[in-house]
């Protein structure tokens, strides 16, 4: 009896040990902490998005939604950076209330810059500290939580947009859905187009299928070596909506580039 307590007393005192050497201590972070903060909890993940309309390769950025909803889907997030070796620390400083309320209701956004050099995310709010370390490649994004109290990591693993690659989208009615398979047999017959698959654990950063039709096929996806090649994509879809796709019909094809270039099937591109 006296040794099953003993080893009961010697796992207590192991656990208290692997406790303290987790917590962060906050005089490391004394500088950057101010003592109120209005935000409520937030999740967070890592995003490849396109500052603007024009094609351009993508910029990698953390998204901050709040887990409470508010009456404008325009609300933001204030927050400030810091850069500390390879650590990134961002300090959640209010709600931020839009000027003009776009009037349904949301979670408040916010975007911030992730350099690719950042190996560790440090949020703070008032003082409290949320801590995660972040592996960064030209594949994937992986992770994973130090200590957390109001943030949540979305995503463990999210893959990044390959370069000159596209996804190949098309939503149809349940009576035409064989125009799916006919216009994915039209891209796979160009040599310079590879199909390919994101293998393993991952948010897949394109669209996985459409939305708002009534059947919503899988996306594919294709790289490609030869930007012309890519860029004929718009004439022959082009042709092909000419040609098979009626006004009205339920039927939408598009094609989304690595670099921000799209092509659809409901205009002229």
């Amino acid at each position: 009896m006296k040794k099953i307590t003993l080893l009961i007393l010697i796992g207590f005192m192991i656990n208290a040990c692997s406790s303290d050497d987790n917590k962060i201590d906050n005089s490391d972070y004394r500088e950057y902490i101010t003592k109120t903060s209005n935000v409520p909890a937030i999740n967070f993940m890592p995003e490849e998005v396109y500052p603007t309309d024009f094609s351009q390769s993508p910029v990698l950025k953390l998204k901050l939604i709040t887990e409470e909803e508010f009456p404008c889907i325009n609300f933001g997030i204030s927050t400030t950076q810091f850069a500390k070796g390879n650590e990134l620390i961002v300090r959640l400083d209010k709600i931020a209330e839009p000027n003009g309320c776009f009037t349904a209701i949301g979670p408040a956004i916010s975007y911030i810059d992730l350099p690719e050099n950042t190996n560790k995310i440090t949020f703070i709010n008032g003082d409290k500290i949320d801590q995660y370390s972040i592996e960064i490649n030209d594949q994937k994004i992986a992770i994973t939580s130090l200590e957390k109290h109001f943030t949540t990591s979305l995503y463990n693993k999210t893959f990044r947009i390959p370069t000159n690659s596209f996804a190949y989208l098309c939503g149809t009615n349940k009576d035409n859905t064989q125009i799916y398979n006919d216009f994915y047999a039209l891209i796979k017959q160009n040599p310079d187009f590879t199909e390919f698959e994101f293998e393993g654990e991952g948010r897949i950063p394109y669209p996985e299928t459409t939305s708002g039709n009534w059947v919503n096929h899988p996306s594919k996806f294709f790289k490609y070596s030869n930007a012309q090649e890519f860029s004929k994509l718009a004439a022959i879809l082009n042709n092909y909506a000419a040609k098979n796709i009626k006004k009205n019909d339920g039927v939408s094809i598009s094609i989304y580039g690595w670099n921000n270039i799209k092509f659809y099937s409901w205009i002229e591109n």
